[in-house]
């Protein structure tokens, strides 16, 4: 909230889908990534969780929740797997996303309330609804998807022994570098994807 509403921070046309593995909570890339200064118009915390049955019904396949209040354009996602599932290829990705994200929206400014069943609170919420879709609207017209992902360099401490130096500079790193990295793992687009690294030292 501190930062989305920080007027130094400038609102950018288009839609950020940031990868994080937390379900709840800020990644601390998002923090680090706004000393740009810029932020996407919408603001997607994208998380994959891979729940142990065997497909997942589209239209289940988008959980969203909103961080803070409306207006702000910042949103949390968990996709979900199963193990028989195929990956999407990123444009039916995006389009899949974008448009559940939109339907949210829709169904979380006018969901039922006991005490606004009055035309004048009704007409409110569906100007709140234009509002935010104008906003998504506005972003993917002037904007494009961009795909952000933190990059995580880990560093033996000043001070640490050889041996803890030699297991975590060389050995560790050696053996992240084998592994596959999630812009290939999730069939992004080199051009559309910016990496945000951090140092950790230990």
């Amino acid at each position: 909230m501190e930062v989305a509403s920080d007027l130094s921070i400038h609102r950018v046309l288009g839609v950020a889908l940031l990868y994080t593995e937390l379900v709840h909570g800020i990644s601390p890339i998002f923090t680090h990534y706004v000393n740009v200064p810029a932020l996407h118009l919408v603001l997607v915390f994208v998380s994959f969780k891979y729940p142990t049955i065997s497909t997942v019904l589209p239209e289940k396949r988008f959980l969203f929740g909103r961080i803070e209040h409306y207006e702000l354009g910042i949103f949390r996602c968990v996709v979900r797997y199963g193990y028989k599932d195929s990956r999407f290829e990123c444009e039916f990705f995006k389009e899949m996303l974008v448009n559940q994200l939109k339907e949210f929206i829709r169904n979380d400014v006018l969901k039922p309330n006991e005490l606004a069943d009055n035309n004048k609170v009704e007409k409110v919420d569906e100007e709140m609804v234009q509002r935010e879709m104008g906003i998504m609207d506005d972003a993917l017209k002037f904007g494009d998807v961009v795909y952000l992902i933190g990059e995580n360099e880990v560093m033996a401490s000043k001070g640490s022994s050889f041996l803890k130096k030699l297991a975590i500079n060389y050995a560790y790193n050696w053996l992240k570098r084998c592994v596959r990295r999630a812009d290939e793992v999730f069939i992004i687009p080199r051009k559309r994807l910016l990496k945000v690294g951090m140092n950790y030292e230990v």
